[in-house]
């Protein structure tokens, strides 16, 4: 009986290990998307979501040790065993760890902009800027809420070229002949993803 219970311990510690393993490996490649686990639908953070992960942690850490540890103490090597009973220390840590989550959850949710999902933004830094003839200019655009997301750029108003992938822009070589008006141009950041994420930034030609 004996050996089987040390035989379970060992068992049982190896899956839990295994599974860390496979979850931990599967959020290295992508396969597991964090990327709401600690924020909300408006891509804001949650410290209840974050505060529920650590006690998450600590109480599967706190166990695995307990199983580890096994039940003679006396020994120089203890074998990994089941406990008679799961330690009140831990049943005191999942208690305040759920008991705070929900607390938090409910106050959040009795506020509707608590569970409003906010739209993906595109913003092109400059906004604006001066560009000499000739000359070009290096466009960024930042997507909020889908930063790994692709842009493609475009000239939508007046002269020059702007390369789709990279957003630099290219002024014409030289200017117009008669003197005339103020030369704008206007280019636009688009979200490959998300087409209606958009950004217009104005250039003035001197």
């Amino acid at each position: 009986m004996a050996t089987l219970s040390i035989l379970c311990g060992y068992l049982i510690c190896g899956f839990v290990g295994l599974l860390g393993l496979a979850v931990l490996w599967r959020i290295f490649d992508g396969t597991i998307d964090l990327s709401r686990l600690i924020s909300e639908p408006t891509g804001d953070a949650s410290m209840s979501r974050f505060q529920f992960l650590i006690f998450t942690f600590v109480i599967a850490l706190s166990l695995f040790l307990v199983i580890v540890a096994g039940k003679n103490t006396d020994c120089k090597i203890c074998k990994p065993a089941l406990p008679d009973s799961i330690p009140t220390g831990i049943l005191s840590l999942l208690g305040i760890s759920g008991s705070s989550y929900l607390v938090s959850k409910g106050i959040q949710y009795s506020d509707p902009s608590g569970v409003a999902d906010r739209p993906v933004t595109v913003t092109i830094m400059p906004s604006t800027v001066l560009v000499r003839y000739s000359q070009s200019q290096q466009f960024q655009a930042e997507v909020t809420r889908k930063p790994d997301s692709k842009v493609q750029w475009a000239v939508v108003a007046g002269p020059g070229s702007i390369d789709a992938e990279t957003g630099l822009y290219r002024a014409p070589a030289v200017a117009p002949t008669e003197p005339g008006p103020q030369v704008y141009a206007t280019v636009k950041a688009t979200c490959v993803e998300f087409p209606d994420a958009t950004d217009l930034a104005v250039i003035t030609l001197a």
